[in-house]
């Protein structure tokens, strides 16, 4: 649970962003659309994966955020952290990351559940 609490607090953004992006439109679909849109989720899960594979590739993540975490994690801890410390945080980092995509995901699922289109 420490961990999912943790993911949320890195990648909070990237889970509003995901969220506008795909289940807001969803639902203002659901809601107002005088048509009936029987597989439109697909669309919006395929989205989500397409930017798991074209987007957010790991190696040049992890390449472009390592300096950035070794700083996030000085002002956090008030010291300097060990190589360890930011190789960890890095991979918890794109853990987050990937977990942001399958809560997103999940959630598309869900909202689809609640209207009764599955």
């Amino acid at each position: 649970m420490n961990k999912l609490l943790l993911y949320f607090r890195l990648q909070y953004r990237l889970f509003l962003i995901l969220v506008s992006l795909t289940t807001v439109p969803l639902l203002l679909v659901y809601l107002f659309s005088p048509y009936e849109w029987k597989n439109l989720y697909w669309f919006f899960l395929t989205f989500i994966f397409a930017l798991k594979v074209v987007f957010y590739k790991e190696a040049p993540y992890k390449k472009k955020i390592s300096s950035g975490v070794r700083d996030m994690l000085t002002r956090e801890m008030k010291r300097v952290p060990s190589k360890m410390e930011v190789v960890n945080r890095v991979e918890d980092l794109v853990q987050a990351r990937d977990a942001m995509l399958v809560a997103s995901a999940v959630i598309v699922v869900l909202m689809t559940v609640i209207f009764g289109k599955i």
